[in-house]
């Protein structure tokens, strides 16, 4: 699962641990040894559902829907397929429409994110000027997400065009992330 269900797998955290587990992975090498307890909890809620979707039959499921040419990057397409599928069916996993849950959450890690670091600042910023929550709910937002990381690292060239293989499988996606939320929701809530 990527940035937007960690965000609403969350939710109900307060904003210093929901920030530190959404951005645990740009912030983690950093945040390591932080004694703080908001730091250990966010990164314990990130590392849980990190550990629970990677290990899981389902995720297994949708490695296998990726094709053989991005198997070195299946991994990743998995995770933001997962959030563009948790885009299309929101009404099946919240309440709150997308687009309202979105800004409040940009609220909440804006107002934390001076508490835990200047990066988280800066990543807060960025995210929100690029409105990366949002993108992961548009096949034109995964296309230049992907190009993006694409051409950070050109070791995962192969993300380009990901976008296409993830539309073709979206009901399999779909069918993945109704089975798989609610087991990590529930490992959450006994953490």
């Amino acid at each position: 699962m990527n940035l937007l269900a960690h965000a609403l797998l969350a939710r109900s955290e307060n904003d210093d641990v929901l920030t530190v587990n959404v951005l645990w992975d740009f912030l983690g090498r950093d945040l390591r040894d932080d004694p703080r307890v908001f730091v250990k909890r966010g990164s314990s809620v990130h590392r849980l559902i990190d550990r629970e979707t990677d290990t899981s039959p389902e995720f297994a499921k949708g490695l296998n829907l990726v094709s053989e040419r991005r198997q070195n990057t299946a991994g990743i397409i998995v995770d933001i397929a997962l959030d563009f599928a948790l885009s299309q069916d929101w009404s099946n996993y919240s309440n709150e429409g997308r687009l309202d849950f979105i800004d409040t959450i940009y609220e909440r890690m804006t107002a934390a994110a001076p508490s835990i670091s200047e990066e988280a600042e800066r990543l807060v910023s960025n995210m929100k000027a690029l409105n990366w929550f949002k993108s992961y709910g548009e096949i034109e937002g995964l296309k230049i997400v992907f190009q993006r990381m694409a051409q950070r690292n050109r070791l995962l060239d192969s993300l380009v065009g990901a976008e296409v293989e993830i539309l073709s499988e979206i009901e399999s996606y779909a069918k993945i992330m109704r089975s798989l939320y609610p087991k990590i929701e529930e490992k959450i809530s006994s953490l």
